[in-house]
C-alpha cells in the first residue's frame, strides 16, 4: 500500500464508528452462550456429590468442555476465514443451551460428560465466528468494539453461577431443563435478524478484500508467545472459578448454598474490568495494559489463599478485575498478529488456549487430591511469575489501519 494511502487511512480513522446495534446484540449472543459455561461451574459442587466423585474426576468435566474447544475452535476459526458463516451464530445458542439442559438428566458420569462436550461445541462454533464479525464492525474502535464483544461474554459467564443456583433450588440438578429456554428464544430472533446483518457486512466486503492483499503477514513468534500466554492464563482464570467454592467449602467452612455467590464475585470483576481494560487499551496500548494488569495481579495472588472474611472478598474480587481485564487486550493482539487470518487468530486465543486451561484444571485437582485446595490456590499464584515474564517479552504488534467507510456508515442497524 502507498504512503499516500496510509495517510489517507489514516485521515478517516476519527470518522469510523462502529456499528453499536449489531454489536449490542453480538454481546448479547456472546452472554447467553458463556452463561451455560459458567452455570456448568456452578454445578460441580452438586455433581460431586450426587455422582460420589473425587477432586480429579470434578476437574475432568472441565477438562472435556475446554479440550472440545481446544481441538474444534481452531477448525471453526478457519472456516470464518474461508467464509462468513453467520448462520454459526444461532447453532451455537441451541448446543450450549440443549447441552447444559441435558447435563440434570444423565444417568452416569460419563453421560454427563457426553453432554458438556455438546454444550461445548456451541461455544466453539460461536467464538472465532463472533469474534470475527465483531472485528468487522469494530470500524476504528477494535479496542471498544471487542470490549463490547466480550462484556457480554463475561457478564453472562459471571451470572452463570447464580443462574444454576436458581435452577437447583427450583428442582435440583434437573432444574437444568430450563437452561434451554433463553437459547432457544434467542436464536429464532437472531434468524430473523441475519439478513438485515449480513446485509450491513456485505456493502464493505468488496473494500475489506481489496484491503486485506495490503496487511502484514502472520508474526509467528508473537502468536505462539502470546498463545503460551493465554494458555497460561486460562489455566489461573479456570483453576480459580473452578477451586475457590471448594476453598470457600472445604477450608473455610462456609455452606455450599453461598458457594455461587463467591464464584460471582470472581467473575462479575471481570465484567468490569473488561469496560476498564478496553479503553486503557486505546489509549495506553495492548502491551502496556497487559504487563500492568499481571504485576498488580502476582501480589493479591501470593496474599488470597491466607485472607479471610470480606478481605478475601475484596482480593478475590481485584484478582478477577486483573485477569478479566487483559481478555480484550491479549484477542486484540493475536489478531494484530495475524491480520490476515482474524477467524484463526480467534480460534488460537479463544479455543486452543483457553481449552489449555481445562487441562490445568484438571491437574489441579489431582494437586487437591494429593495434597489440598490451599495448595491449588499457592500454584495458581505461582503460575502469575511466568504469565507477567511472558507479556514483558512479547514483541510489538503492527495494527493494520481500519476500513475505510463514510461518516454515516456502520453507526447502528
Amino acid at each position: 500500500m502507498s504512503k499516500e494511502a496510509h495517510l489517507y487511512m489514516g485521515s478517516q480513522v476519527g470518522r469510523v464508528r462502529p456499528a453499536i446495534s449489531f454489536l449490542l446484540m453480538l454481546s448479547l449472543i456472546h452472554g447467553v452462550v458463556d452463561l451455560s459455561a459458567g452455570a456448568l461451574l456452578a454445578l460441580l459442587p452438586a455433581m460431586r456429590d450426587s455422582y460420589g466423585l473425587d477432586y480429579a474426576l470434578v476437574g475432568m468435566i472441565p477438562l472435556f468442555s475446554n479440550l472440545t474447544s481446544t481441538f474444534t475452535q481452531p477448525v471453526f476459526g478457519l472456516l470464518s476465514d474461508r467464509a462468513q458463516k453467520r448462520w454459526l451464530l444461532p447453532i451455537s445458542l441451541v448446543l450450549g443451551g440443549v447441552g447444559l439442559a441435558a447435563v440434570g438428566f444423565m444417568s452416569s458420569y460419563w453421560m454427563v460428560l457426553a453432554a458438556v462436550v455438546v454444550s461445548a461445541l456451541g461455544s466453539s462454533a460461536f467464538h472465532p465466528e463472533g469474534a470475527h464479525a465483531a472485528h468487522h464492525l469494530a470500524g476504528g474502535r477494535r479496542a471498544l468494539a471487542m470490549a463490547i464483544y466480550n462484556v457480554g461474554g463475561n457478564l453472562g459467564y459471571a451470572v452463570g453461577p447464580v443462574f444454576a443456583g436458581f435452577l437447583m433450588r427450583q428442582a435440583g440438578l434437573k432444574g437444568t431443563a430450563w437452561a434451554a429456554v433463553l437459547p432457544l428464544l434467542l436464536a429464532i430472533s437472531l434468524i430473523r435478524l441475519l439478513p438485515k446483518w449480513q446485509a450491513h457486512e456485505q456493502s464493505q466486503a468488496a473494500e475489506r478484500a481489496a484491503r486485506k492483499e495490503s496487511l502484514p503477514k502472520a508474526n509467528w513468534l508473537g502468536t505462539g508467545l502470546l498463545t503460551l500466554l493465554v494458555s497460561l492464563r486460562s489455566v489461573i482464570h479456570l483453576g480459580m472459578t473452578t477451586y475457590v467454592p471448594f476453598f470457600w467449602i472445604d477450608v473455610l467452612g462456609n455452606s455450599a448454598e453461598t458457594a455461587p455467590l463467591i464464584q460471582m464475585i470472581y467473575l462479575i470483576s471481570g465484567v468490569a474490568g473488561t469496560l476498564l481494560g478496553a479503553p486503557l487499551a486505546d489509549r495506553l496500548g495492548t502491551r502496556r495494559v497487559l504487563v500492568g494488569s499481571f504485576a498488580i495481579l502476582l501480589p493479591l495472588q501470593l496474599i488470597l489463599p491466607y485472607l479471610q472474611g470480606w478481605l478475601m472478598l475484596a482480593v478475590l474480587f481485584l484478582s478477577g478485575f486483573m485477569v478479566v481485564a487483559t481478555f480484550t487486550v491479549t484477542l486484540v493482539m493475536t489478531q494484530d498478529y495475524m491480520p490476515r487470518s482474524l477467524g484463526l487468530a480467534s480460534g488460537l486465543n479463544l479455543g486452543l488456549a483457553f481449552g489449555m486451561g481445562g487441562v490445568g484444571a484438571w491437574i489441579l485437582g489431582e494437586v487437591a487430591d494429593r495434597w489440598d485446595v490451599l495448595t491449588v490456590l499457592n500454584v495458581v499464584a505461582v503460575l502469575v511469575v511466568p504469565v507477567l515474564l511472558l507479556s514483558l517479552v512479547l514483541p510489538p504488534t503492527t495494527k493494520a489501519a481500519p476500513a475505510v467507510v463514510p461518516a454515516d456508515e456502520g453507526a447502528g442497524g
